[in-house]
């Protein structure tokens, strides 16, 4: 069961995995595996497309000419459907929203895109000094996905090679860097908070 995580009812953020945790095992759910969802801004609100439990709770971004990771294009969109997960362009989606809405369940947008039907992206050079640590989305079939975080620090281009090479992933989209964490593995290192989370959860009764 893979949902999207921002706010509690009360409009709280989780913010962090811990609080995330908790709040599901009052509800008899564990958290299995879990990343930040994307890019946010300093009041950690979605930058761009973010829909939860089938209600878009922040629109679609479709600036292009704008400072930082997420401007760098093509910026997509992660999407959970009832059938299927998938990764659009923001060109594609901007055109394919309101006929995909009533299927969508889960989405976030963010950027680059690292993969495109197995290609990486031309605007990413090798070799690049441009390293930190990277987490993505990527999808191996439209039924098998994976949240990656990096171990270390690596640029653009070798972090989709690997994504592509050692998962075996067709699309991937980046989420965030540097601020990346992956539920469990990062329990001990939470830092800062931040915005809306991707999460695997099952079912403890």
């Amino acid at each position: 069961n893979v949902r999207m995580f921002w706010r509690l009812a009360d409009g709280s953020l989780f913010a962090n995995f811990d609080r995330l945790s908790a709040w599901l095992l009052e509800r008899n759910e564990q958290l299995i595996c879990a990343t930040n969802a994307g890019i946010y801004g300093t009041d950690l609100r979605p930058i761009g497309l973010y829909i939860e439990a089938g209600k878009i709770l922040h629109k679609l971004n479709t600036r292009k000419e704008a400072y930082g990771n997420f401007y760098l294009q093509p910026n997509g969109i992660f999407l959970l459907s009832d059938h299927e997960a998938t990764i659009l362009s923001t060109d594609e989606m901007a055109i394919e929203l309101e006929t995909r809405l009533s299927s969508i369940r889960y989405a976030t947008q963010s950027g680059p895109i690292l993969l495109r039907s197995g290609q990486i992206n031309p605007l990413f050079t090798q070799g690049s000094d441009n390293r930190v640590v990277r987490n993505a989305v990527c999808v191996i079939t439209a039924g098998d996905f994976a949240l990656v975080k990096s171990r270390f620090p690596i640029n653009f281009y070798g972090f989709a090679k690997q994504l592509r090479d050692k998962l075996g992933c067709r699309e991937a989209l980046y989420l965030d860097g540097s601020v990346s964490r992956l539920y469990p593995f990062d329990i001990g290192s939470l830092g800062s908070s931040f915005g809306a989370m991707i999460g695997a959860v099952k079912a403890t009764k």
